[in-house]
């Protein structure tokens, strides 16, 4: 998991200075990452943390969609950005079965490297300052936090 000190004390959606919901339709990754562009809070921010964002939330809105609301009739996932310099806290939310953070396989190691699940957390644990997996009231809720130099 990435850094364990505790940035943001944010904890959920609603918290958020912008918050999306969108249906869990892969074809939303687009306009996701348009909406979040759109944000006028993005410019005051180095272009590679708004890169790195931009990879996190695709990566695990891409997760939330096909692993937490595959089963889910009508399901929705849910984003959260707060700005608050020099920090962007991010969180994802959907309302499938949630997952313990331990069952997924580094995909760095010889024996997973051929596997297709878990790069998605490795890229977002290694772009992130923190990352934190909240699983309550059937809710999965990933907060990840980055912080520009």
């Amino acid at each position: 998991m990435g850094n364990k000190h505790s940035h943001s004390n944010l904890g959920s959606i609603a918290e958020c200075d912008h918050t999306f919901t969108y249906p869990a339709d892969i074809s939303i990754i687009r306009l996701l990452r348009d909406d979040v562009l759109a944000l006028s809070a993005c410019k005051e921010y180095q272009t590679e943390l708004i890169d790195a964002l931009l990879i996190i939330i695709t990566e695990l809105m891409t997760n939330a969609i096909k692993h937490g609301s595959v089963d889910i009739p009508n399901g929705k996932v849910s984003l959260g950005i707060h700005f608050e310099n020099p920090r962007i806290t991010c969180i994802i939310e959907d309302n499938g079965p949630g997952f313990e953070r331990s069952s997924i396989p580094d995909p760095t190691l010889p024996e997973n490297i051929h596997r297709e699940h878990g790069r998605g957390i490795f890229i977002t644990e290694h772009l992130a300052k923190e990352v934190r997996y909240e699983y309550e009231h059937n809710t999965m809720r990933i907060v990840a936090i980055l912080e520009q130099h």
